[in-house]
């Protein structure tokens, strides 16, 4: 268990802190049931677990502490449970039989925790939830695990035409075919503590009040907030120009490797096959000019793992973000994080597998950087656009 771990100071600060958010419910709810938002459960949670937050990158887990990932869960209710989406893969399992398209989605979504665990160097998984109930909350851990694809049984008497039903040995799940989304039930979890939440009948004069009373300081607190630091998200694939499809390049990009490049001597000879770059395009250049150093000037670049290592602005014009030697990027992502063997592309359906198709380069200052991958549709939703052309 992570929570009975944690110092108790840390346990105390964190229950305190979700029982004034639950004084506020009435801000969004007349429920007696306490109102949780989900991000700011995972807020509160990073804050005072003092726990790195992965919430943004929609990745498996939603914090990490060293080495152990936490999914972070906060609900009222039936303890079933949503756990993933599919949508962007409906055309690959729609029109296969249950058993089949149940062994297909417990694929992706153990693809999706490896990846997850290889990105961030955790060995261990756990849910963390909070589950709130008339007047008060309580807080339970439980199992996060793979889905054992050799064991699954469908269960044909609940079943339906949009929902199968299935259990694997150890947990029980169903997934909603019309939606894409895989559930869980969360069975028999024991309960690690609990505590009351008075909600508050008029929280607007409360916070009203409160706001008064402390004008001076609350003025002070918001002249002192720190800007966040630069970013600047990248593509991992291109967009055809004609069928607006999105692809990874065969040669190029994540497949660098791939293609011969042209020695001293003018003959054209194979490349290591770890050899990888991010796509820098002209219009990313443009709208983000002066956030990389000037071309071929190293600069620190932190994985998601901790791993530092050296990158760089490299090729014609600057179109491309290598690592320094250029085989430790791909050597990392291709056989540690995706463990592809020698000789496999990377396909912009295996991006999607993953849930991931972009990434986001933090600039910390002093020539150091920082990269996260994030899922699919980040670069289209941060800049506001639609599928455009794709111009080096």
């Amino acid at each position: 268990m992570f929570y009975e771990k944690q110092p108790l100071k840390q346990q105390n600060n964190y229950k305190y802190m979700l029982k004034v958010m639950g004084s506020l419910s009435n801000l969004f709810s007349e429920s007696n049931q306490p109102y949780l938002y989900y991000r700011c459960h995972e807020n509160i949670f990073c804050k005072y677990f003092e726990a790195q937050n992965l919430s943004r990158e929609d990745s498996s887990a939603d914090a990490q502490k060293g080495k152990i990932g936490i999914g972070l869960k906060t609900w009222v209710g039936a303890d079933n449970q949503k756990i993933a989406e599919f949508n962007k893969l409906k055309e690959e399992y729609m029109n296969l039989q249950p058993y089949e398209m149940i062994c297909k989605i417990a694929s992706y979504r153990n693809e999706r925790i490896r990846i997850t665990q290889n990105l961030h160097g955790i060995d261990e998984m756990i849910y963390h939830i909070v589950k709130r109930v008339p007047n008060a909350m309580q807080i339970y851990e439980y199992a996060f695990e793979m889905i054992d694809i050799d064991n699954i049984k469908i269960d044909s008497k609940k079943s339906s035409a949009t929902n199968i039903y299935f259990q694997d040995g150890k947990h029980e799940y169903h997934f909603n075919i019309s939606k894409s989304t895989l559930y869980m039930i969360f069975k028999n979890m024991i309960l690690l503590d609990s505590f009351n939440v008075d909600i508050l009948e008029d929280p607007y004069q409360y916070l009203e009040n409160i706001a008064k009373k402390n004008k001076n300081i609350l003025d002070n607190m918001m002249t002192k907030i720190k800007p966040e630091h630069e970013q600047l998200c990248l593509r991992l694939y291109t967009v055809n120009r004609i069928t607006k499809e999105k692809v990874v390049e065969q040669k190029s990009g994540l497949n660098q490797w791939n293609g011969a490049r042209k020695g001293r001597d003018g003959n054209y000879k194979p490349r290591n096959p770890n050899e990888v770059y991010i796509p820098y395009p002209k219009k990313d250049r443009i709208r983000s000019k002066g956030f990389f150093p000037d071309r071929n000037v190293s600069f620190e670049l932190l994985l998601p793992d901790g791993k530092s290592i050296q990158a760089k602005v490299c090729q014609e014009n600057g179109k491309a973000i290598m690592s320094n030697p250029n085989s430790e990027l791909g050597e990392w992502l291709l056989r540690n994080v995706f463990e592809l063997p020698i000789g496999q592309v990377v396909t912009y359906k295996d991006l999607q597998v993953y849930g991931i198709d972009s990434v986001i380069f933090t600039k910390l200052g002093n020539n150091k950087y920082k990269i996260d991958f994030t899922y699919i549709g980040t670069y289209e939703k941060l800049l506001g656009i639609e599928d455009e052309n794709f111009e080096n």
